[in-house]
């Protein structure tokens, strides 16, 4: 209990940084310390060290350059997608990743967007629908695509894989290939987690991604409902008042907002009830133990 609350104190530090100024590192450590308390960023650049320091050298344009590193990644060090096991949490702990090798397209680009880092060659998230990219900056017809063995792909090659991918014409835009912020790849990489732990019926760990979410975007009131739902159900009741009473106050002809407000209801009486039976408990105790 302790080292997760540390662990979130920790993330609330890194969230409230400037975007610049975000360490995927770090980050990373952090979501993964949930589960592996012992872990630490250093554990995390040691493994990115030593698979930049493997590399060859990296020569030519950047194209090359980018070309080069995705075939030491997804050929010399044998990094694949995990299509077996694709909703594994694992999928998404760098630690795990760089150990088996195996991750879902948004974890997988962050290893070579890291070890680009570290050999000198800027890469860009690219928060594409249903895939996660990788791009070079400035570079609007080149795309690495890392869930697919680092295949390369031009801007109409990722077209086709929208449409591959279940998406229509009439819904494309060039948006879909415009750089993430690191705010926003750590924010998918919580949302793919939190999706994850929900499906299972994990509400602690559905919860502590979602407290990582609003730590990253405070004032996302959708988070924040989502927050209070999971407090209810982890019987964490005057959090999800709270939480719940300022989703409303900031959305309240939400669709859900009757959902809500009923919520809220069930909320009071718990409490009121509770505080109650803790008044009793403790007359109760002073009547046998009066000193």
């Amino acid at each position: 209990m302790l080292t997760s609350l540390l662990t979130r104190v920790c993330f609330g530090e890194i969230a409230r940084r400037p975007d610049s100024e975000i360490d995927f590192t770090v980050a990373a450590a952090l979501i993964a310390e949930e589960e592996y308390p012992d872990l630490r960023p250093s554990d995390i650049l040691g493994q990115l060290q030593d698979i930049a320091a493997r590399a060859p050298r990296l020569e030519g344009s950047a194209r090359e350059r980018a070309t080069l590193l995705a075939h030491h990644l997804f050929v010399t060090e044998g990094f694949r997608p995990n299509e077996t096991s694709y909703d594994d949490p694992a999928n998404s702990y760098l630690n795990v990743v760089l150990s088996t090798r195996l991750g879902i397209p948004i974890s997988l680009s962050l290893v070579l967007i890291e070890v680009g880092a570290l050999l000198g060659l800027p890469l860009a998230g690219i928060g594409f629908p249903r895939r996660f990219l990788v791009g070079l900056p400035g570079d609007d017809d080149f795309y690495i695509d890392p869930f697919d063995r680092g295949r390369m792909r031009g801007a109409a090659g990722c077209r086709r894989l929208f449409r591959q991918l279940g998406g229509v014409d009439a819904d494309w835009t060039p948006e879909f290939l415009a750089p993430s912020s690191r705010k926003q790849i750590v924010q998918r990489m919580l949302r793919n987690l939190k999706e994850v732990f929900l499906r299972a019926g994990d509400v602690p760990r559905c919860l502590a991604a979602a407290q990582k979410l609003s730590a990253l975007e405070p004032s996302d009131l959708d988070e924040i409902r989502d927050r209070g739902v999971l407090s209810l159900h982890g019987g964490a009741w005057v959090r999800a008042l709270a939480d719940l009473e300022t989703y409303l106050a900031g959305k309240p002809g939400a669709e859900d907002a009757e959902l809500i407000r009923r919520h809220c209801r069930v909320l009071r009486r718990h409490i009121v009830d509770a505080g109650v039976d803790a008044l009793a408990a403790a007359a109760q105790t002073l009547e046998h133990d009066p000193s």
